[in-house]
Formats: C-alpha cells, structure tokens, sequence
C-alpha cells in the first residue's frame, strides 16, 4: 500500500530532483518504519562517520542544572550523504522562511570554561 504522507513525498523528491534522470526513480516503504519526535539533535563525528543522536528535552539544561535526554534514535551518515542531508535540510529551511519569515533560535548559554584565556 502506497504511503501518502505529505513529508515523504517531500523529502523522497528533493534530494532526487537534480539527479534523477542519472539514478532513476527512488520508492519509498514507510511499514516498518516508526515515527519519532526529537526536540534535541546532538552530532558528533568519526574520521569517516557523522553520527546525529536524536532525543526530547522536556527542559533546557543551564549551567545550574544537568538535564538526562534519553536518546530515542541515532543515525549514522558517510561525510557525503551528510553534506546531501545538509545541503537539502539547507533548501527546506531556506523555503520555509521565505513563506513564514526567519526562524528565530534562542540564544544557547556559553560553555563552561569558554571566552576564559588558556
């Protein structure tokens, strides 16, 4: 059974679009596949991977306050199908803000120790 939710059919075509008379086209299952939210998005990198750590915060941690984020899911990427991912979140955002207006990001509190001299 065809899956008709509008997100993949977004996303299914975008990254595609410019290359799809060289790979052909691209279906997608979404049986298997659970729906997660993640309010949180952590990366972190190996010499040959890109690792993105999704979970949900239900406060933000402050430098009085360690806050535990159970990591529902991790996806790990090669450095060019993370640039693909990058380059297509890039162009979604892009779009979004063109129609809605700028997303404004709360300003994130300094790192311990940082802007101290070493």
């Amino acid at each position: 059974m065809p899956d008709d939710r509008p997100e993949g059919r977004q996303t299914a075509e975008a990254p595609q679009a410019a290359d799809a008379q060289q790979r052909g086209s691209i279906r997608l299952n979404y049986a298997a596949a659970p729906l997660h939210y993640a309010n949180l998005a952590l990366v972190t990198t190996t010499p040959e991977e890109v690792v993105l750590n999704f979970g949900v915060s239900a406060v933000p941690p402050t430098p009085e306050r360690e806050v535990v984020v159970d990591i529902s899911n991790r996806i790990i990427l090669s450095y060019p199908s993370a640039k693909r991912l990058a380059l297509t979140l890039g162009s979604i955002i892009s779009r979004y803000e063109e129609m809605q207006g700028v997303i404004q990001l709360p300003r994130r509190p300094a790192a311990p120790g940082a802007g101290e001299a070493p």
